[in-house]
């Protein structure tokens, strides 16, 4: 295998299901955000306040599902991974297979683009 230099000071291992060899820039952002957003708080016994609790809400109603799951969501990208700044968070479906859109920016540019991480969660 040809192993290729990250090119990028943001970077990491890609997961095996991957073509590259590393996943950089916004892509590796966008990958921590997934791996945050997939965690539920308190399952990594050596990081128990890592990952987020919108989970905790997944069976409520909309009208508190929504702007706590979206609190949970905001709170948990700021304090893991402070390379990115959320600008809005999106569902859509119906669980116990709903859809999370989170729109993203790079926290240290100015007028960057817009990313979005789409997170697939099942009960």
């Amino acid at each position: 295998m040809n192993y290729t230099a990250p090119l990028s000071k943001h970077w990491q291992i890609a997961p095996a299901n991957h073509s590259a060899d590393a996943v950089q820039g916004a892509d590796d952002i966008d990958l921590c955000i997934q791996n945050i957003l997939m965690t539920r708080k308190g399952s990594d016994p050596l990081r128990p306040e890592f990952g987020s609790n919108y989970f905790d809400y997944i069976d409520q109603p909309e009208d508190i599902f929504i702007p706590n799951a979206v609190r949970e969501v905001v709170l948990a990208v700021q304090t893991w991974e402070p390379r990115a700044v959320v600008d809005k968070v999106n569902f859509e479906g119906a669980a116990p297979h709903i859809g999370m859109t989170v729109h993203w920016h790079v926290a240290d540019e100015v007028a960057g683009e817009i990313y979005i991480t789409q997170v697939q969660t099942w009960i």
